[in-house]
């Protein structure tokens, strides 16, 4: 009866944040910059993307977890690339589930050339946003247009990162509550977990799952398919370097497909927060649909990625909760 109450609670959030959702992307809007004089901002931000990930294919996964982890926490404002200051003493970025994310050098590269072309003009939101945007299609993902018209936000703590983001070990009622309390529904929630289908985590984030399980006799998580835990204690031996780099899907690991979904459904994924989607009964039916149809998932991973990047949005309208940073790492005023 709990669970049922509880999910009747969860289902009763989204016709409150529908609403609100939708009125944030109504003040984004296609191709923005060229109404700013800076036509070529997206080719730029496009250009630095591509030669960080020709370099290291790995630093696609990161920068689209980094606009995951940046609209989820004060909204899509760019608070996560703030260094520590007096404003901001202990950041967003020092928070435990963002410190492993890389690609802030890539996020200050692109903003060094557009300040050269379009000066005081493009944010540093919103070059986070194309950045995911272009990962994604850089790794053999489907492309989509993005919304720009984002302002920086001048609030970064990292307490509220860690209250604000999901963990590995969130259950799928946790998961769902987190996305809807973001605008966001649980089929969103199931089709943006696919971009576990590139990147990786460390040996010591899984050492629970492959070495003394608790009710078990091989000392494995039962949830995982037993060959994929002997391969992974290949790679993570017991005493070994439990920083060792693990990859989320192994089989293409630097492919942008939907191969993460069927990994879950053969029991070959790393997080129990990515198992629990193909073992709950409310969401094992999308899971399923997305390992059987990879065009479908694309296209509703486009739509998902549009609409998280519009969380809580600092516009100039109707006032001016935001600036455009000329330093992507500190506020104007702390500048």
């Amino acid at each position: 009866m709990a669970r049922v109450r509880t999910w009747l609670q969860i289902l009763a959030l989204v016709a409150a944040l529908r609403y609100s959702s939708v009125q944030v992307e109504a003040q984004l809007m296609v191709g923005f910059y060229r109404t700013r004089n800076c036509l070529y901002a997206e080719a730029i931000v496009r250009q630095t993307v591509t030669a960080a990930i020709n370099d290291d294919p790995s630093v696609a996964a990161s920068l689209i977890r980094m606009l995951f982890h940046d609209c989820f926490v004060e909204g899509c404002d760019a608070s996560i690339l703030l260094d520590a200051s007096p404003q901001n003493p202990v950041p967003e970025k020092d928070a435990v589930p963002n410190v492993s994310i890389r690609g802030f050098e890539v996020i200050d590269a692109a903003k060094a050339a557009l300040e050269k072309t379009c000066p005081s003009t493009v944010s540093c939101a919103d070059i986070i946003a194309l950045a995911a945007r272009d990962a994604v299609e850089l790794s053999g993902g489907q492309s989509f247009n993005m919304p720009t018209g984002r302002l920086d936000g001048t609030v970064s703590s990292a307490d509220s990162a860690a209250s604000s983001l999901p963990s590995p070990l969130s259950s799928t009622i946790e998961l769902t509550q987190m996305f809807l309390e973001q605008g966001l529904s649980q089929d969103e929630m199931i089709t943006l977990s696919g971009a576990h289908t590139i990147g990786s985590t460390t040996c010591k984030q899984i050492m629970s799952r492959i070495y003394g399980f608790d009710g078990t006799k091989t000392g494995v998580d039962p949830n995982i398919d037993f060959d994929y835990a002997l391969y992974l204690r290949r790679l993570c031996p017991e005493d070994g370097n439990t920083s060792r780099s693990v990859p989320l899907d192994s089989v293409s690991p630097n492919k942008f497909d939907n191969m993460y979904y069927m990994n879950g459904i053969t029991g070959r994924v790393l997080f129990p927060s990515d198992t629990t989607l193909f073992e709950d009964g409310q969401t094992q039916f999308a899971s399923k649909l997305n390992s059987q149809n990879e065009d479908l998932w694309e296209v509703k991973f486009a739509n998902a990625m549009v609409h998280m990047s519009s969380i809580k949005v600092k516009t100039a309208w109707p006032d001016q909760r935001g600036e455009v940073r000329l330093n992507c790492r500190v506020t104007n005023a702390g500048k």
